[in-house]
């Protein structure tokens, strides 16, 4: 290969340039520490493409805007092997990771729906905004676009690396961090409690239990409007009461429904939703029937 020589820049040509932004609070907050540095660059760069995704309408029945984002894609960006982006993916995830990403496998050979979660919370920032989050008219936003010209001049207020974390600011403590984490977490860990999740990992694939806690887990955490269940609009209080009603019974009922369903199920979420939000009514009447008809050939 020829040795390239670079020179120097001179004047104002370092504004020329555009650039992936990796969120300053990646590298500053305590909670990220653990996070890779290779994750962490990924994960800029799942921010970036964003921007494609919302040229592309890339946007679900919720207005949540998801990405494609291929292992091919980050061995050639990151330069690496599959394995390696296998684990980057990995210490992103909802699941097994940190959080910062959620993905949807569609089956069928289409690519995987990857969600790129904002990396603090929307209430966190609302209960300290009168910390040094100051005036900033971009807070809020997550920077996603490229930046070819950046402004030489920067308000007092603007934080110039990105718009939703602390801008120098040292307030947050560790503990205060923390009992953000355990708040965040507590839907998630009621839910699993609910439906004695331990008992039930030992007799399922952890990976789908952990879909089946986000689902009810989401449901706890809409605040109003309605929810679609089947070719139904129910209203989230209803749909909230029939979820509380679920245990450890119900979700054997709901493997079991997946195991006798067809193979070629197109929204495998939308069926979950449906499956659990039926699962109280109809149930003991599937078991009735089942013992029925297995006694008529004894």
């Amino acid at each position: 290969m020829n040795e390239r020589i670079f020179t120097y820049h001179y004047g104002n040509e370092g504004e020329q340039y555009a650039f992936y932004r990796i969120p300053k609070a990646l590298i500053t907050d305590p909670y990220f520490k653990h996070l890779s540095t290779d994750a962490k660059l990924l994960y800029g760069l799942m921010l970036d493409r964003l921007s494609l995704s919302m040229k592309n309408n890339w946007i679900d029945e919720r207005n949540r805007v998801y990405i494609y984002f291929t292992l091919e894609d980050i061995c050639e960006l990151l330069n690496c092997k599959t394995d390696k982006a296998v684990k980057l993916l990995a210490e992103l995830d909802t699941n097994k990771g940190i959080g910062l990403i959620e993905r949807i496998k569609q089956g069928q050979g289409k690519p995987t729906k990857i969600y790129v979660r904002k990396f603090i919370q929307e209430d966190y920032i609302a209960e300290n905004k009168d910390r040094n989050y100051g005036n900033n008219p971009d807070f809020g936003k997550s920077e996603v676009k490229t930046s070819e010209k950046p402004k030489s001049r920067i308000s007092k207020n603007r934080c110039p690396d990105f718009g939703k974390t602390e801008c120098n600011n040292t307030e947050y403590s560790k503990t205060e961090i923390n009992k953000e984490i355990d708040r965040i977490d507590e839907p998630k860990r009621q839910a699993k409690e609910q439906i004695e999740y331990d008992i039930l990992a030992e007799q399922f694939p952890q990976e789908e239990l952990e879909e089946i806690v986000d689902l009810i887990t989401e449901v706890y955490q809409t605040a109003d409007g309605l929810i679609k269940i089947g070719e139904r609009k129910i209203a989230v209080p209803f749909v909230q009461e029939r979820f509380r009603q679920l245990n450890s019974l119900h979700i054997e009922y709901v493997f079991e429904c997946l195991r006798a369903s067809p193979g070629n199920i197109r929204n495998i979420k939308a069926y979950l939703m449906e499956v659990l939000f039926n699962a109280s009514a109809t149930m003991y009447n599937y078991y009735r029937a089942k013992v029925k008809h297995d006694l008529a050939f004894m």
